[in-house]
């Protein structure tokens, strides 16, 4: 599939020339998170998003032209990544992964603006498999794009677990990665069987597994990574009597201001606090983890 089969046609742009209070109304009064900047030529120059607008306010920026805040920002266009409006889906993918970007402006063969694809378009005109690890069959990192979001825009606290199977080199190394790959999928489906429905379960790594837990607080926190822990324990294999498995979890909870990925680096902070503790255990983030 083509990328001009799944983007959007109706994008909101603004020339650069244009006041940075008629950049506001278009963000406030049209609801979008995003608005591309093009030149006289409808180039596309950069985008500027919701997160760009407190920058403003705080600078006072307000009454100045779109092109002081680019050169503020350092948003130039030689570092505004595009693609065309005839290439694959596949190649498009690759550049947000790569880039760690949501959105991406679409361009004809004479670089005009035409479009702008997002992590959602690819959702809705891609296969779910894209976003599924093969193997464990949950979600898997790219996923995160998709609920991020969802996530930072939420009014209520959410557990962040990380969720690293202790070990796992000798594992693969003593029983072949047959056995390894038998042990990420009944962990994948042990945590799955511990939190809930709605809740969000990634395949982060290459034995690590990421849990997003939705209306959960410091109280229930600890409580669903023991579950977790206890759970993945007693995973037990009929032919390997002395294959046992146990798991580090770090957790933290995102609140309203936090960001996806520093909640996430936190967790992860927290687990490798648990790995440097001995292992087979659970550690909440607390400002003097490192």
């Amino acid at each position: 599939m083509l990328v001009k089969n799944a983007m959007t046609s109706d994008v909101f742009k603004i020339s650069s020339e244009s006041s940075i209070s008629d950049l506001i109304k278009i963000l406030s009064q049209r609801g979008v998170g995003s608005v591309i900047v093009v030149n006289e030529n409808q180039n596309p120059i950069q985008i500027i998003t919701l997160r760009d607008i407190p920058k403003i306010y705080s600078h006072n920026l307000k009454d100045e032209k779109i092109q002081t805040l680019l050169e503020f920002l350092n948003k130039t266009e030689h570092n505004l990544i595009t693609i065309k409006s005839k290439q694959s889906l596949i190649l498009a993918m690759n550049l947000m992964n790569k880039h760690n970007i949501s959105h991406l402006p679409v361009v004809n063969k004479d670089r005009k603006l035409v479009g702008i694809l997002s992590m959602r378009d690819l959702l809705r005109h891609f296969p779910y498999v894209v976003f599924t690890d093969s193997l464990t069959k949950v979600n898997n990192r790219m996923y995160l794009d998709i609920i991020k979001s969802k996530l930072e825009n939420s009014k209520t606290k959410k557990g962040i677990l990380m969720i690293d199977i202790d070990n796992f080199k000798n594992i693969n190394d003593k029983y072949g990665h047959l056995v390894g790959d038998l042990v990420l999928k009944k962990i994948a489906k042990s945590i799955k069987f511990s939190i809930k429905g709605y809740d969000e379960l990634i395949r982060y790594g290459g034995e690590e597994f990421l849990a997003i837990l939705y209306r959960c607080d410091e109280k229930n926190l600890p409580i669903i990574a023991e579950r977790i822990r206890i759970k993945i324990k007693e995973i037990r294999f009929k032919k390997l009597t002395d294959l046992f498995i146990s798991v580090s979890i770090g957790g933290y909870v995102m609140d309203l201001k936090d960001s996806l990925y520093e909640s996430i680096k936190r967790a992860d902070e927290a687990m490798y606090e648990a790995k440097q503790s001995g292992k087979d255990c659970f550690i909440l983030w607390k400002q003097t983890t490192q």
